[in-house]
């Protein structure tokens, strides 16, 4: 039995693993009313697309599924980062991006939709399609008992509203895709952070009741949609929730992790007054960075999502949860 200080540890760790997890997932969408756009394929290919984002984890995965039938993409990064095939890499922050020379046939934003939302109203570019990464956070803590949280969830509707205005504006196709809890390359900052928590304290402790639905989508099958809407050869306007193909519990989500992941590392079930009694400690302790009581109580709660509307416009189907020892490298 481990000893009550290594349980107040690994709890701390835990609930800052859970709050980034909630800070980044879950929503659900109904697609806006756009014109649809139509471009060819053949056309688009003339001209390159511009794309944020692409040294994420989302961004590594969407650069190994390019293929030579695709555009040149143009990347933007704050760092200096290592030649690719068919990019080609602009250095700067994306608030002081400036508008590149060349013809678009396309912008895709793999990273934070604020961000992206308010460089776009200031930018004078206006191609045939507009691909971006949205939050089911915007649904899914928009009744959230943390005020900062349902904060977030409006400012991501905010920002969602912000980019179809200025989209429909200029006659552009917006595709926005709403991931559930990506996982897959070890890049990730949900179930790879419980999972090197595990390695390390060889234990997770959990509350009995964490049973709430879960959708995890392999960070491939986003990349894949991503490039779906890019090559077809009609615009595929709207916004999509994109769940993974399995919905399961939350403590078995984590469960095949460890086994993956974390051998031999115990799965420890606490009853909800002793978890909630050393959540509270830590949090007097400020312990527990950004998880609050909305973190806690979605534990048990179900956050499930249509995949059809996706599923029928992309044409994707993604796996189940099954993940491989590449998704959390050591």
């Amino acid at each position: 039995m481990a000893s009550s200080a290594s349980s107040i540890a690994v709890l701390a760790e835990l609930a800052g693993s859970l709050a980034h997890q909630f800070q980044t997932s879950e929503l659900m969408g109904a697609a806006f009313g756009y014109a649809s756009i139509m471009t060819s394929k053949s056309d688009a290919a003339k001209n390159a697309w511009l794309v944020f984002g692409l040294s994420g984890p989302l961004g590594q995965a969407f650069t190994l599924a390019m293929d030579d039938a695709d555009p040149h993409v143009i990347g933007v990064s704050r760092a200096v980062r290592p030649a690719l095939p068919g990019v080609s890499w602009r250095q700067g922050s994306l608030a002081e991006f400036i508008d590149p020379a060349e013809p678009l046939a396309a912008i895709a934003s793999l990273g934070p939709l604020d961000d992206f939302a308010r460089w776009f109203e200031r930018s004078a570019l206006a191609p045939a399609r507009i691909v971006a990464i949205g939050s089911t956070s915007v649904h899914g803590k928009k009744a959230s008992p943390d005020p900062a949280e349902r904060a977030l969830a409006r400012a991501l509707g905010d920002a969602e509203r912000a980019l179809a205005a200025a989209a429909d504006a200029r006659g552009c196709a917006l595709t926005l895709l709403r991931p559930t809890l990506m996982y897959g390359n070890g890049r990730d900052r949900t179930l790879s952070r419980l999972v090197a928590l595990a390695r390390r304290w060889r234990l997770l402790p959990l509350p009995v009741r964490a049973g709430g639905l879960r959708q995890p989508v392999h960070v491939e099958d986003v990349a894949a949609a991503v490039l779906a809407a890019l090559r077809a050869d009609a615009a595929r306007p709207g916004i999509f929730d994109l769940p993974g193909g399995e919905t399961l519990p939350f403590d078995e989500m984590v469960r095949r992790s460890l086994a993956v992941g974390a051998p031999g590392a115990r799965l420890i079930r606490l009853p909800g007054p002793v978890f909630r009694a050393g959540v509270g400690l830590l949090r007097a302790l400020g312990r527990l960075g950004g998880a609050g009581s909305g973190v806690m109580a979605r534990l048990d709660q179900d956050l499930v999502y249509d995949p059809a509307p996706a599923r029928t416009a992309l044409g994707q189907a993604p796996r189940g949860f099954a993940p491989s020892d590449t998704a959390f490298p050591p």
